[in-house]
């Protein structure tokens, strides 16, 4: 399900359908992990590598992106989340985290980063909750989230 009204216009959100497609999520959490550390900016290119589609495409994202305010975008600078595109992309990022975390240590199913990000994007907050809920006493690991990770993601804040 997309977004339906531009997130310029809307309050705060409780699930990231009502406020991002999923498409522009993985946009803004792509801006949100390689920006992780400090960086102020990061480039087209580094989104175009990242997420394996043409630096035409980045920039009409973040074109669009920027008119829902929840990027800064100069061409030939780069990009930036805005305050609201930082909350989201952390969101978005500890459900994937959480999602992820679940089917590894109480299913020993363990699948790569994108499918971890639909299924915690399509996930309403309950869900989510319960999830983690679970998850919380699981001594396994999942590939790729290592303790302290996973243990971001649980609580509160987010991993990569």
């Amino acid at each position: 399900m997309a977004a339906t009204t531009s997130t310029a216009t809307r309050c705060a959100c409780s699930h990231p359908r009502d406020c991002v497609s999923r498409r522009a999520g993985r946009y803004l959490t792509a801006i949100h992990r390689l920006a992780d550390g400090g960086r102020d900016r990061v480039g087209t290119g580094e989104i175009s590598a990242h997420l394996d589609v043409s630096p035409a495409t980045v920039t009409e994202m973040f074109d669009r992106l920027a008119t829902d305010a929840l990027v800064d975008y100069e061409k030939h600078d780069g990009v930036r989340l805005t305050h609201r595109g930082a909350e989201i992309a952390r969101e978005l990022a500890r459900r994937q985290c959480v999602a992820r975390a679940f089917f590894a240590t109480e299913l020993d199913l363990e699948f790569d980063a994108e499918t971890g990000y639909r299924i915690g994007y399509a996930l309403p907050a309950s869900g989510v909750e319960t999830l983690r809920e679970r998850t919380d006493h699981a001594t396994v690991e999942p590939a790729g989230i290592d303790r302290g990770s996973r243990e971001k993601c649980l609580y509160g804040a987010t991993a990569n």
